[in-house]
């Protein structure tokens, strides 16, 4: 194999989560004995994180400060995530690649614990060399993060390094700085499967059809 450095996402490329993301003002709102209304997310999609908060707050009577919502928001994603699996094909990949002595991370705007906390439920987390969190300051948006994991994991060659995405922003920040991108499709990212496959060597509708003479 002439790449020998694995990045991963993992909503929506290990594992098939994106769609909780949508569901944590409902739970939240559930977790305290709340009906949430049916138009909630449409409510909620033009504010701000902090508008959001003092929405549900108020709303819903909830006994939370804003300071505690944060720990209430996630403990409901953390609810949701219990019900998520591995993407068809992973396993089976992640096996093939650990057998070809390969090093593989994560990289995940998903907070690092949390990362951890579901691949390990899904028996995968110990595949990775490290779990690298890519938010706020460190954005797939800029490159920076996927060379800090390059490095991380001993290589300093782009072009040795495959990074496996389902979203359009990273995977075009990833093939601009020089990376071999494998696209991932979801359902969350579809009206960007265009766009997603102009810069990826492989589009993958599912990791049973990874190519490997290819990688």
């Amino acid at each position: 194999m002439k790449h020998r450095y694995w990045i991963f996402d993992m909503d929506g490329t290990l594992t098939d989560s994106m769609p909780i993301w949508a569901e944590v003002p409902y739970e939240l709102v559930r977790g305290f004995g709340r009906t949430p209304a049916p138009d909630l997310g449409r409510v909620l999609l033009p504010m701000s994180a902090l508008e959001t908060a003092q929405y549900l707050i108020t709303t819903y009577d909830l006994p939370l400060t804003i300071d505690s919502y944060t720990r209430a928001a996630m403990d409901a994603v953390d609810r949701l995530y219990r019900g998520v699996s591995l993407k068809p094909g992973v396993q089976q990949v992640l096996d093939r690649l650990e057998s070809k002595g390969v090093r593989m991370c994560v990289c995940s705007a998903t907070w690092q614990f949390m990362c951890e906390r579901v691949l390990g439920r899904l028996g995968v987390l110990d595949k990775f060399q490290f779990v690298l969190t890519a938010g706020d300051g460190n954005s797939k948006h800029q490159p920076a993060v996927f060379y800090q994991a390059l490095s991380r994991m001993g290589g300093r060659d782009p072009a040795q390094c495959v990074v496996c995405e389902d979203a359009l922003y990273a995977a075009r920040t990833a093939h601009d700085a020089g990376f071999t991108v494998i696209g991932v499709a979801d359902a969350a990212s579809a009206p960007d499967e265009k766009a997603i496959r102009a810069v990826s060597s492989q589009f993958l509708t599912s990791w049973s059809r990874l190519d490997w003479a290819r990688v």
